[in-house]
């Protein structure tokens, strides 16, 4: 089984939000157990387990669910937003986002069989070479969807975001957390887009520069349209997603050809976890365990058939989470200084996706305050 649509991303941009909306919709059925798959992420991983591979792992069950044998299956989850553990709630259903639970199936009354529409929500596709592989892999009459915010927005929520993960240099941890994240940001950016050799490397490098090369939509988006015609890509601005989420959401589905459920519920505001680590030695810890998780649960598959030790995992990256890292409650803005300088970069991104969207940009773009 193929996905019929995908969302690219952008990260920051509203694309787990998306996700659970989509999730929440009964004819949607979403990539098995993982929420972000890193196949198309990590090219080698492609070229050794095969395309077949892609399609067992993460759409393995689509068939029965389209028969009705089976609930459309979960997501493990993205493990990047999680810090500790959530208690069941009422009824006993656990409110961690990333726990499984079983979407409610809808059936065609004349045929008994479930109308779902295959998908993958992946913010992070506009890394290394994904747009060649996709487009060599799926269908020209693929759906894509874009999510795009402001660039400078954008980029100062992943420095925020990850901080604490393992993302971002030691130097850049140790500073934010001596001056904060105002001052930090600002010292990153400056270290980054003033030095030629790093600026000229930032889309060659995009996962070292991962909080500046997505905001680099155009140029990415571009990359896609080698393979996909413009009329088969939805492009969104964050902006309007959060202004009107339910007709923003109600037009992609539009897109997608994906009737609209009247059980979801509007609006969803997802993956808004904000923590910080305790030292800056702590991010490394969290990454070494969140790229063994990948290799355990996503391509050795080691939830499904050793749950028991999935669960000793998660208890253990839960405490590591709660003891590397403490709840962020700081809401410093970004310094003025610091935008102009990513606007200056941003500037011919931000033109050029004017004229793909052929439309304005939203009046938050590109602002100096």
């Amino acid at each position: 089984m193929e996905p019929s649509f995908i969302c690219i991303g952008f990260q920051k941009c509203g694309t787990t939000s998306l996700y659970d909306l989509l999730k929440k919709n009964r004819h949607v059925y979403l990539t098995e157990d993982v929420k972000e798959p890193m196949f198309y992420r990590v090219p080698f991983m492609r070229f050794f387990l095969g395309r077949k591979w892609y399609c067992q792992r993460y759409f393995g069950h689509y068939v029965d669910a389209v028969l009705g044998k089976t609930d459309s299956a979960c997501e493990v989850g993205l493990i990047t937003g999680r810090r500790g553990h959530a208690e069941p709630d009422a009824a006993g259903i656990s409110t961690h986002p990333h726990e499984p639970g079983k979407p409610e199936q809808c059936a065609d009354s004349s045929t008994g069989r479930h109308k779902l529409i295959a998908g993958e929500v992946n913010a992070g596709l506009g890394y290394s070479n994904c747009a060649k592989w996709i487009g060599k892999d799926f269908a020209p009459n693929t759906k894509l969807v874009f999510m795009m915010r402001d660039p400078a927005d954008r980029c100062y929520s992943a420095y925020k975001y990850f901080l604490a993960l393992g993302f971002l240099p030691v130097s850049a941890v140790a500073y934010d957390l001596k001056h904060g994240h105002a001052e930090g940001f600002d010292h990153y950016v400056r270290s980054v887009l003033l030095n030629k050799e790093h600026r000229h490397s930032i889309m060659k490098k995009r996962f070292k520069y991962m909080c500046f090369s997505q905001g680099n939509y155009a140029t990415i988006i571009k990359e896609y349209l080698r393979y996909f015609p413009r009329s088969n890509m939805k492009l969104v601005f964050f902006e309007d997603f959060v202004s009107d989420q339910e007709t923003v959401t109600k037009d992609i589905l539009h897109f997608l050809g994906i009737p609209e459920d009247s059980e979801m519920v509007f609006p969803v505001k997802s993956n808004e976890t904000n923590f910080k680590a305790v030292a800056p030695l702590s991010p490394l810890i969290l990454k070494i365990m969140q790229a063994f998780y990948y290799l355990f649960f996503e391509f050795l598959s080691l939830g499904r058939r050793c749950p028991a030790f999935f669960k000793g995992f998660m208890g253990v990256y839960d405490w590591s989470m709660d003891h590397l890292t403490r709840p962020d409650t700081g809401n410093e803005k970004m310094l003025p200084e610091t935008r102009k300088l990513l606007n200056r970069y941003y500037r011919r991104q931000m033109e050029q996706v004017e004229k793909l969207t052929g439309r304005p940009l939203p009046e938050r773009w590109g602002r100096t305050q």
